[in-house]
């Protein structure tokens, strides 16, 4: 399965100009809506065979952690006060995602985020996008949930630490994974892509 599966993401990939995925999870302070900042953030660069890259790194978002999100995360602000502030690590970010698919569990929540990051900084920051959650209930509807850790539960796979990004983002690779192979001929994947926007 695992070299069938290789085949076609590369062809694929090759035919998407010879991008490869950056499977990511960011986690947040939580709070009113476009005013969230980064905790922690981890990327993984898929080639469509192997990993080929990863950052992962705690953020000091500079503002308060909302209780809740302490709690869910278990980030509070003595894990984070001597890390890297988001400037510290955004180019790290925009070149290991440059020419990737950004792919995420509700990629629309991650990218929003990073977005917003570099934005105050006054850097534009466009990427294609592709969602496991969207894919998911295309390519298996009718599931019960569509959370992370429900999913890879149907498929026999434990999210080892669930709201810590590293954990999702690898869980978020291996649901893509299971994806492609079912998608065999990657239809649903490649209509779904979300092409840059020009915000």
């Amino acid at each position: 399965m695992d070299q069938i599966l290789s085949e076609l993401a590369v062809k694929f990939l090759e035919k998407e100009m010879n991008k490869s995925f950056a499977i990511l999870d960011v986690e947040t302070t939580g709070g009113k809506y476009n005013e969230e900042k980064m905790t922690e953030i981890s990327i993984l660069v898929y080639d469509g065979t192997k990993i080929v890259k990863k950052f992962e790194t705690l953020i000091n978002p500079q503002k308060d952690i909302q209780p809740f999100v302490q709690r869910l995360t278990g980030i509070n602000y003595e894990l984070v006060k001597n890390s890297p502030i988001f400037k510290d690590i955004s180019e790290k970010i925009f070149e290991i995602t440059k020419d990737k698919i950004i792919v995420a569990h509700n990629v629309d929540f991650d990218y929003r985020i990073l977005k917003n990051e570099f934005r105050s900084i006054n850097v534009k920051f466009q990427r294609d996008l592709l969602c496991t959650v969207d894919l998911s209930k295309l390519i298996f509807p009718n599931l019960k949930s569509y959370k992370l850790t429900n999913l890879l539960s149907n498929f026999g796979i434990i999210n080892e630490n669930p709201h810590r990004a590293f954990s999702d983002a690898l869980g978020a690779l291996k649901l893509f994974k299971i994806l492609m192979n079912k998608d065999s001929e990657l239809k649903f994947i490649e209509s779904n892509i979300k092409p840059k926007d020009n915000g």
